[in-house]
């Protein structure tokens, strides 16, 4: 009886032993390793899963330990039980990059160990997992006093996708970066800014893989005015000028160009191309400015001005005068008249001469100056006459002389 007790009492320790002691795979067992993901970003996942087999080929009993080790990273759990000959756990990626090395170990079964399992699987992290850095820059110009642009780097890994949580470096030669060290979001988009005035060389560094653009600088457009013609304008004559607009390689086309007269008056010009006259007349004396402002499409401006001296009009030089006079009794009264009408240097040509009496009598009108014969009224004791000569131009500008004829 006490023989048996204590054959019972060594089954129920050895049974307790069992319990607390893991199940592991018996010898000659192979551990063959996969994860489902080669590439993971910072602090990315991939699922691990082990095979255990015995050496027949069966699976190894439900419940047997496996554990898992990572030179990179950790893996969670790190120990695991099969189902069916699998065990699964689930790498969890460190914050920084590199290339992770992965091994499963039950018994004296291992990766990597010389026996007949296969060895261990590695994962790619971070920058060691990018493919490519395709940086993308809006506006892609600054204008020539300086702008802001957006930059934007998407970082991808080998198959194409996007990878988040990827730490970018943005370096430049000339401006100034919102931010060089952003992180990619989870579309593995990275973005800062930068603020220029030059042409500027942007580069997005990730690892071994980067990706440049060009910031180029567009200049503001230009025009020119040529000096007013005639040199030295009057009052009532058109003044006329030449607007050239540029031409430079790195200038955006005008939208359009307002020509400010300095009188008041403006003019709207659209899209050009080539150069352009204009004419404008002046209705008062004075210095005047005309001055032309480019806008180009990306509203950019350039200004170009020109002065200059409107003069008043020099009058028309009229001459009056009477022959004989006084006029002698024997002539009755009959003399010859002569007006004369010339236009002053720069002035416009004449356009009528007109002679009348003190009561507004015309006894003479043409187009130029001349002779011809008067009548006058005799009365005893003799009476004077007035005479009033008016010449006036084609810009209306008159000039006036007066005689007094005696008449005896």
């Amino acid at each position: 009886m006490r023989t048996w007790l204590l054959a019972i009492a060594a089954v129920v320790v050895v049974a307790a032993a069992c319990d607390q002691v893991p199940l592991t795979s018996p010898t000659g067992s192979t551990i063959s390793l996969s994860i489902d993901k080669s590439i993971v970003p910072v602090n990315g996942q991939a699922t691990i899963t082990a095979v255990v087999t015995e050496s027949a080929g069966a699976a190894v009993h439900n419940g047997t330990m496996v554990t898992f080790q990572s030179t990179l990273g950790r893996v969670e759990p790190p120990e695991a039980q099969t189902v069916n000959g699998r065990a699964v756990a689930t790498y969890i990626a460190p914050s920084l990059s590199g290339t992770a090395t992965i091994n499963a170990y039950s018994g004296s079964a291992s990766t990597g160990s010389g026996n007949a399992s296969s060895g261990g699987v590695q994962v790619r992290v971070g920058s060691a997992a990018v493919g490519a850095v395709a940086l993308t820059v809006a506006p892609a110009t600054v204008p020539q006093n300086g702008g802001i642009v957006s930059l934007s780097a998407l970082v991808l890994d080998s198959a194409g996708n996007p990878l988040p949580s990827v730490g970018v470096v943005f370096s430049t030669d000339q401006g100034t970066l919102g931010s060089s060290n952003v992180f990619t979001d989870g579309n593995g988009q990275a973005t800062t800014t930068l603020t220029t005035s030059r042409v500027t060389k942007v580069t997005a560094t990730v690892g071994a893989q980067k990706g440049e653009f060009t910031v180029n600088v567009v200049t503001a457009p230009t025009v020119t005015l040529s000096a007013v013609t005639p040199a030295n304008p009057i009052v009532g004559s058109p003044v006329a000028v030449t607007l050239t607009p540029a031409t430079a390689a790195t200038a955006s086309p005008i939208q359009s160009v307002r020509v400010d007269f300095g009188d008041g008056q403006t003019q709207i010009l659209g899209a050009i191309t080539g150069p352009v006259g204009l004419t404008h007349t002046y209705s008062r004396a004075g210095g005047y400015t005309i001055t032309a402002t480019a806008t180009d499409v990306n509203g950019q401006t350039g200004v170009s001005s020109v002065a200059f001296v409107v003069a008043e009009a020099p009058l028309p030089n009229v001459t009056l005068s009477a022959s004989p006079n006084p006029v002698p009794i024997a002539s009755n009264g009959l003399t010859t008249i002569t007006v004369g009408a010339t236009a002053p240097t720069g002035g416009a040509a004449i356009r009528s001469v007109v002679v009348r009496l003190a009561n507004g009598t015309v006894i003479y009108s043409g187009t130029g100056g001349g002779s011809f014969a008067y009548q006058f009224g005799t009365f005893p004791g003799g009476t004077t006459y007035t005479l009033t000569a008016t010449v006036t131009d084609s810009l209306g500008n008159t000039g006036t002389t007066s005689s007094v004829v005696v008449v005896q």
